[in-house]
Formats: structure tokens, sequence, C-alpha cells
């Protein structure tokens, strides 16, 4: 990912996609070791996601640049924003066989889920660090529910506002890391 990322967010897609299928796998071989009949299902495919990604995309541009939109770009937290939105909008993955009892809390929101690592992956790439983004257990709880609040109500998303919170969870998170 580092020669083209910073130049545009189509070139993020097959990463995205490599993600979806390592979070359906890894969700789905977890559950089987727990012998569990709850399994993660794509239900829609991805490229769905990236239709809805560029539905959003000029609309979001001209309320902020109007007329010259297209001659514009926006930054890596509008990009995370409006990929959040897209895979919340579309929510490509659902529970089949769902037993409330032996859920865990990315099964009960797979989408909020994956959006949290999609951004996790974009930040860190962006970045170039491989620092894990370690969100303190109560703020992920909140995102987490954040999340699914606009998922219930996507028109309730504003992007400016989640590219807003993007930008502090990178601040808090990743430019303050010292890895090695």
């Amino acid at each position: 990912m580092k020669d083209g990322h910073k130049f545009n967010s189509e070139v993020w897609w097959p990463h995205i996609e490599l993600l979806a299928d390592s979070f359906f796998d890894y969700i789905n071989k977890e559950q089987k070791k727990k012998a569990s009949k709850m399994e993660i299902r794509k239900l829609k495919k991805l490229e769905e996601v990236k239709n809805t990604y560029y539905k959003n995309l000029m609309p979001f541009k001209k309320g902020i640049y109007g007329k010259k939109a297209s001659e514009n770009r926006i930054d890596r937290h509008k990009i995370i924003a409006l990929y959040i939105k897209s895979f919340l909008e579309v929510s490509p993955f659902y529970v089949e066989n769902f037993n409330n009892r032996h859920s865990t809390e990315t099964l009960n929101y797979p989408n909020e889920h994956f959006s949290l690592q999609l951004m996790y992956l974009i930040l860190m790439a962006w970045n170039e660090t491989k620092c894990e983004i370690r969100m303190d257990k109560n703020e992920k709880k909140w995102f987490i529910i954040l999340l699914n609040h606009f998922r219930l109500n996507i028109n309730t998303l504003d992007v400016l506002s989640l590219a807003q919170i993007v930008y502090y969870i990178e601040d808090k998170y990743i430019a303050r890391c010292h890895c090695p």
C-alpha cells in the first residue's frame, strides 16, 4: 500500500476486499472452534459497497467544494468516513443461525466491527506504522454503538463529523505512537 495510497481513494479497494475476506474467515474460524452453528455471511457483494461509496462521494464533495468538486481531493479522514458510511449503508455482513446466548460483540455488530478494522487498516497504512491501534475498551464500545446508531439511521450520519472523530482517533492512537 505504500506507493499509491496518497493519490486516490480507489487504490484502497483491493486492500479493503482482502480485509473483508480476512474478517469473514477469522470470525467463522472462531465460531467453528467454539462448535457454534453461528456463521457470518456476506449478504451482498462488496462491489455494492464500492458503488455506494462513489454514489456518496460526489454529493459530499459538491457540498464542500461546490462547482469545483471534481478538481479537489478529500483527506484520509473523510475517505475513511465515506467508506464506513458505505459499509454501514450496505451492511454486507450478517449472522446466520444467530443464537443470543452464544453471541459475541463482533457477531452482534459485524458491520460496525468491520468498519472499525477498516479504519485501523487505512490509518496504519497511511501513517506507515506497524503500531496497533489499541483503543480503550470503553471508547471502542461507544464507537461501535455510535456506528450501530448510524447503521440503523444512515441519514443521520454526517461524514464531516465522523471524519473528525477519525482524526481524533488517529491523533490519540497513532500520532503519539512510539513503537519499534
